[in-house]
C-alpha cells in the first residue's frame, strides 16, 4: 500500500487585506519591506535636504519647519542617521531582498515561520511610525541630538543609587 506525503502549508489568502496587507507570503512581505525602506530613503533624504538648506541659508524661515535652531539641526542629524541605518541599510537588504529571494534561492516553498515573518515586518513598520511621530512631539524624539547635556544633580544621585544597588532615592542636603 503506497502512502502519499502531505505537505502542510498555510491556507491561501481570502481577501485583499489578508493577501496584501497582513500577508504570510514571503514575496509580499519582501515587497512590503522594500517599500518601507524606500519610504525611509525619501524621509531620510528630506531630512538631509533640510540640513543642507540650513547650512546654505542659516536664517531662512522654512514654511513647515520654520527657523531651524541648533537643537533642531542636531535632532534632524540624529533622525537622519538613525533612519538611514536602521530603516534603509538593514531593512532593504535583509528584510526586503532576504524575504523575497532567499526562499527562492534555496528552493523552499516559503519561510519557516510565516506569521513571525509578518509580525516582524509590522513591528518594523510601527517602530518607523513611532520614530517619526516622536520627532514631531513637544519633547522631540531625538531630543537634543547626538550631543547630550550633562546630567543634573538629581539624575546623578539617581544613577549613583542604581549603580550602588541602593533602593532609597532620597538624600540629605548636608
Amino acid at each position: 500500500m503506497a502512502t502519499s506525503e502531505v505537505v502542510h502549508a498555510h491556507a491561501g489568502p481570502q481577501g485583499f487585506i489578508r493577501k496584501y496587507i497582513f500577508s504570510l507570503d514571503h514575496k509580499v512581505i519582501g515587497i512590503q519591506y522594500f517599500f518601507l525602506a524606500l519610504t525611509a530613503v525619501w524621509v531620510g533624504m528630506f531630512l538631509s535636504l533640510l540640513m543642507r538648506i540650513h547650512l546654505i541659508w542659516p536664517q531662512v524661515n522654512l514654511p513647515i519647519v520654520g527657523h531651524i535652531q541648533p537643537e533642531t539641526y542636531l535632532s534632524l542629524l540624529t533622525m537622519h542617521g538613525t533612519i538611514m541605518v536602521f530603516f534603509v541599510l538593514t531593512t532593504a537588504p535583509q528584510g526586503g531582498f532576504g524575504n523575497y529571494f532567499l526562499p527562492i534561492q534555496i528552493g523552499a516553498p516559503d519561510m519557516a515561520f510565516p506569521v513571525l515573518n509578518m509580525l516582524s515586518f509590522w513591528t518594523t513598520f510601527v517602530a518607523f511610525v513611532v520614530m517619526l511621530a516622536a520627532e514631531r512631539s513637544p519633547i522631540h524624539g531625538a531630543g537634543r541630538g547626538i550631543r547630550r547635556r550633562s546630567l543634573d544633580h538629581q539624575h546623578r544621585h539617581l544613577l549613583r543609587c542604581l549603580i550602588d544597588g541602593r533602593l532609597e532615592f532620597h538624600h540629605d542636603h548636608a
